[in-house]
């Protein structure tokens, strides 16, 4: 049986360039074929899990695809639909998904989601979630599972929490700023990246042939890992492949805050895109206590070789790799003016990454 995690009945908003259908079957595994047909247009493949250490070899080795976007759980997929796509339409649009399993066996599953092309606007403003019936009416899922808790009024990422989860919650914009109040859940003794934020640039396909884009692009992720060490990251692409036209730049912080779970902290997170490049920052502090002044974290890729690519506009998501669920409440996005030169910065003399 073909199972949609949002259910047969969607509805998404430009967020992003793809269109996320994600779910699970129970066909028997190894799958010979699984596509999808958008309004009855020809099928195109998509990846299926099957064995999250068997098949073909990708660039970081014997693990698949699904250690980066369905957290190794053979019969869950990702379907990514391009915004571009002729065959897609604003309203109603229906798509089937079929899987012949191991043994010839086909299943067809017709499900139907609301298109609308418009794109979120700014200021944002997600300090009430009483009204909204589901995720669905304020956000897209893009990795993992999030759901809205009425009892505490937040977005939460439900268990088990799978590696690069993201929750789209804007459109592309170009600078902006991001407040909103995060509360960990339990930290494991496991290597996990607490939940922070996000403004997501797009999942970049450097292998075609998979049906799936591993490869991820951000202007700008705020995250500590389980000991409390902040990071920022800009990347187009992932570290793990050796291409031409991916890079990455993190900050790597020694410093450890000292953030505990259980405990409601809140958040800043500003990124700065000005003529093809970007400075990205965030501060965290307890909730109650003073803001500081000190951005505890912040990096740019202002040495970056002119000819690699760069990240013109953003979306503003929630992301967590592992670990516990986290909550996220109090949320507000807004655009503003400030360019790297007001930060003091500007580009360098452009040399290799």
């Amino acid at each position: 049986m073909i199972q949609l995690l949002q259910g047969n009945q969607q509805r998404v908003r430009y967020r992003h360039g793809d269109i996320n259908i994600l779910g699970k079957t129970d066909a028997a595994l190894p799958v010979r074929r699984s596509t999808y047909s958008l309004n009855g247009s020809s099928p195109v493949h998509f990846y299926l899990e099957s064995h999250p250490t068997e098949g073909p070899k990708y660039p970081w080795g014997t693990r698949t695809p699904a250690v980066l976007r369905l957290r190794d759980r053979p019969g869950h997929f990702n379907i990514e639909i391009p915004i571009d796509s002729p065959h897609l339409q604003d309203g109603w649009n229906q798509i089937a998904i079929e899987i012949e399993d191991g043994e010839g066996i086909r299943e067809i599953l017709e499900a139907d989601f609301i298109w609308d092309s418009h794109p979120v606007s700014l200021p944002l403003d997600l300090r009430d979630l009483r009204d909204f019936e589901s995720i669905q009416d304020i956000a897209q899922v893009v990795d993992g599972d999030f759901e809205i808790d009425r009892e505490k009024n937040a977005i939460v990422s439900r268990s088990p929490v799978g590696s690069d989860i993201l929750l789209l919650l804007g459109s592309p914009h170009r600078s902006q700023e991001a407040t909103y109040d995060v509360r960990f859940g339990e930290f494991g003794k496991g290597w996990c990246v607490l939940g922070l934020s996000d403004f997501f640039a797009a999942h970049v396909s450097q292998s075609p042939d998979l049906g799936i884009k591993p490869g991820y692009a951000t202007a700008g992720l705020a995250t500590l890992d389980y000991r409390g060490r902040p990071q920022i990251w800009i990347a187009w692409g992932d570290s793990l492949y050796d291409k031409e036209d991916t890079w990455v730049i993190q900050t790597n912080k020694d410093r450890k805050l000292p953030i505990r779970s259980g405990v409601t902290y809140c958040v800043r997170h500003q990124v700065i895109l000005d003529a093809g490049f970007s400075c990205a920052r965030f501060r965290i502090w307890k909730k109650g206590n003073r803001e500081p002044d000190i951005w505890v974290c912040q990096e740019d890729n202002l040495d970056l070789d002119a000819h690699l690519p760069k990240i013109e506009r953003a979306s503003f998501g929630l992301f967590q790799y592992w670990g516990q669920p986290t909550q996220w409440s109090n949320i507000q996005v807004r655009t503003f003016d400030l360019t790297l030169e007001d930060l003091g910065l500007q580009p360098k003399v452009a040399v290799a990454v």
